[in-house]
């Protein structure tokens, strides 16, 4: 029973997770949600460490591994569909910003580029990419999505429910209880997940797909070093 509830429960999980440790690192800290956001980067891999710990206790439970989630095959390496797909990914979460922003605010909000110590931003260069790589995709895309498939055998629901999860883990990115900031964070990544999800499922090739989300977590990352850098 448990193997069946997990694929539905863990993508849930993750949105939640975000909201806990969000709520416990202001209560923590006694700073407003707003002075919170700036520290998103830092929440975010803790979530991610939580999350990678859990995946790995369930992947053993269940008899697979890591490798096996991502369906790594050492020498299977296409370099052009690689950066292929890294470019859409940018392009995709770029416009995603760029489009609903201007819908929703009628410019673009900057709430996820704000300075923090400059040694934790420097740490976040390395810490930022790797996490978020093998806690997002093997969860909702590697595991989460093949599981559904198998238990529900409907295509639908097994690319639609991890997609839906995986954009609406974003509105608790940095956590504002505002509700313009949650829907913008939906809708901006919900076209970049439905992308990635179809691909996925097409292709069952997870390692490319987390080394386009590695270059997006990098660029990130070496903006809020900038930026931290620059308050100093």
């Amino acid at each position: 029973m448990t193997k069946k509830i997990n694929p539905f429960l863990l993508p849930l999980f993750r949105s939640g997770l975000f909201i806990i440790v969000g709520l416990l690192f202001v209560t923590i800290s006694n700073q407003s949600f707003e002075q919170a956001s700036h520290w998103w980067s830092v929440i975010i891999v803790i979530c991610n460490v939580i999350t990678i710990i859990l995946l790995s206790i369930i992947f053993k439970s269940e008899g697979v591994s890591y490798k096996k989630v991502i369906c790594y095959e050492k020498g299977n390496k296409n370099i052009k569909e690689t950066l292929l797909i890294v470019l859409i990914m940018i392009l995709l979460g770029v416009g995603g910003m760029y489009v609903f922003g201007l819908i929703i605010y009628g410019s673009i909000p900057l709430t996820m580029i704000q300075p923090v110590p400059v040694w934790i931003a420097a740490i976040n260069i390395l810490l930022l990419p790797i996490t978020v790589i093998f806690a997002e995709m093997p969860l909702y895309f590697g595991y989460s999505l093949n599981r559904i498939k198998q238990i529900s055998n409907n295509k639908l629901l097994a690319i639609g429910y991890p997609i839906f999860f995986y954009a609406l883990q974003h509105s608790f990115i940095p956590l504002l209880f505002d509700f313009k900031h949650i829907l913008f964070r939906f809708l901006s990544f919900l076209p970049l997940m439905m992308v990635l999800g179809i691909i996925y499922y097409k292709k069952k090739n997870l390692a490319q797909l987390m080394i386009g989300h590695a270059v997006l977590d990098l660029a990130t990352a070496v903006q809020i070093l900038m930026m931290s850098f620059c308050k100093i």
